[in-house]
């Protein structure tokens, strides 16, 4: 019977301590759902200020489609959020060409969650729009994707 040892090197020591590490590793405690939400599915991308990555993700943070009380952009804002989106974007003069997954897509989040998470952007980092409601998500989600 032939055994054989495995020997461990101290590079795979050192890897074994940097993955136990980050993994014991506090997270971002949220506030509240929305903001764990948005932690979980947004911040990635637009960064746990809502500042974004300048040239792929916009900001969320003073993004006037973020935050606008017109109908029209509210419903083009949550037709984003639910199917996603790609293509050029300009936000405050700026270019953004990242692609948008659909977090309210099938299997994402249900509805009462992605309320949460759109209106923790809508009320965070100084903001004050008013809350989405149900109806109006409703009626985005009828509408189908952006073309």
């Amino acid at each position: 019977m032939n055994i054989r040892k495995k020997t461990v090197s101290i590079t795979d020591l050192g890897v074994a301590s940097a993955a136990a590490l980050l993994l014991s590793a506090s997270p971002i405690q949220a506030s509240s759902e929305g903001e764990a939400l948005y932690l979980q599915h947004c911040s990635v991308c637009h960064q746990p200020d809502g500042k974004g990555i300048p040239g792929f993700f916009p900001p969320l943070a003073d993004n006037a489609r973020v935050n606008s009380d017109d109908p029209g952009t509210i419903q083009k804002y949550l037709r984003r959020v639910i199917f996603g989106y790609h293509g050029g974007l300009i936000v405050n003069n700026q270019m953004y060409s990242g692609r948008m997954p659909p977090i309210g897509y099938v299997g994402r989040l249900n509805d009462s969650e992605l309320l949460k998470l759109i209106n923790y952007q809508r009320s965070a980092w100084g903001s004050k729009a008013r809350p989405i409601t149900f109806a109006e998500l409703a009626k985005a989600r009828k509408a189908g994707s952006l073309k």
